[in-house]
């Protein structure tokens, strides 16, 4: 599992994945551009999520399951909204 948080840069909401752009602070203070992948939208919109949910310039907290290559690409398991509010993909 891993945390990043950082400013929406652009979402598809589409089939078969909704993807989320999000732009991160490195440790070395550079812009990192990680891709945030959810389940369909069914599974999305089942546990909350609208097309609306987030939009561009928003900043949150992405939490999932990074590839195991290393590539900056997360399966989504939650997210932190700029509220505060926390809402899951999978209802757990």
């Amino acid at each position: 599992m891993v945390t990043v948080k950082g400013t929406v840069a652009a979402l598809s909401w589409a089939n078969p994945h909704p993807m989320i752009s999000l732009d991160v602070s490195g440790p070395d203070g550079k812009t990192e551009t990680w891709s945030i992948g959810g389940p369909a939208i069914t599974r999305m919109e089942a546990g909350g999520w609208t097309r609306t949910t987030l939009k561009v310039g928003d900043v949150i907290t992405g939490i999932g399951y990074q590839f195991a290559d290393g590539s900056k690409i997360i399966r989504l398991e939650k997210v932190v909204l700029p509220d505060g509010k926390e809402l899951r993909v999978y209802g757990r």
